[in-house]
């Protein structure tokens, strides 16, 4: 990424914002049929940073990616006992795992559900980052978390990609409108790319709304009344 270019980032209070990059940046990148899956740009950084610092004891990641949560993980917190990384893809583990792999830290080649469902253990603090895109749907998401949250230990809460931004959304919802859509006009920035004259749904324009399955959302409450 060459210095100057304009990029979006995220901050840890739940939205994204553009910035201007200050110097050159080489960015690694892991891909499949021609989309990026993870990177390890500024953006993804910085949505790591609170995550890092919650984490405690033996801790499950729940999708290894580059290995980016891992390896700042290590950099950045002393509290961590051990690591087990629960990774889909035997192709990810072949470019990644030699580079990442240490004395307390295991890797599982296994479906993250699958593994929550019957792993039969608990952990003190479960990171899960396994949607197919920046973002999972907000049932997608919920159902992985529902899974995880039978795996933590004490009144611990499961953490997961871009965990402020979905409360934020999610306190919207609760909040209103529960009916319909506001009308379209002028409101705060979009949590994600920072529109204001658009529809609102909770936070969000439409557009950003679709990864989440969220526009439906507001289509079938309409459809009740």
């Amino acid at each position: 990424m060459p210095k100057g270019e304009l990029i979006r980032t995220y901050h840890p209070a739940g939205f994204f914002y553009h910035d201007e990059l200050s110097s050159n940046l080489p960015v690694v990148k892991l891909t499949e049929g021609g989309g990026t899956l993870m990177s390890d740009t500024p953006m993804e950084q910085e949505a790591y940073k609170l995550p890092i610092s919650f984490a405690r004891g033996n801790i499950l990641i729940v999708g290894l990616g580059i290995g980016l949560f891992l390896q700042l993980l290590r950099e950045r917190n002393t509290l961590v006992k051990h690591i087990t990384v629960v990774e889909l893809h035997e192709e990810v583990k072949s470019l990644v795992w030699r580079k990442m792999k240490s004395s307390n830290t295991e890797l599982i080649i296994a479906d993250g559900r699958e593994y929550l469902k019957g792993v039969g253990r608990q952990f003190d603090y479960i990171f899960i980052d396994v949607w197919g895109s920046i973002f999972g749907t907000l049932n997608v998401v919920k159902s992985c978390c529902d899974l995880a949250q039978g795996c933590l230990k004490g009144d611990n809460v499961v953490d997961f990609w871009l965990r402020a931004l979905y409360n934020r959304v999610e306190y919207r919802l609760k909040q209103g409108p529960t009916l319909a859509t506001s009308p379209a006009g002028p409101h705060d920035p979009c949590l994600i790319c920072g529109k204001k004259l658009r529809h609102d749904y909770a936070g969000l324009c439409a557009d950003c709304a679709d990864p989440l399955e969220l526009s439906g959302y507001f289509v079938n409450k309409e459809k009740k009344k």
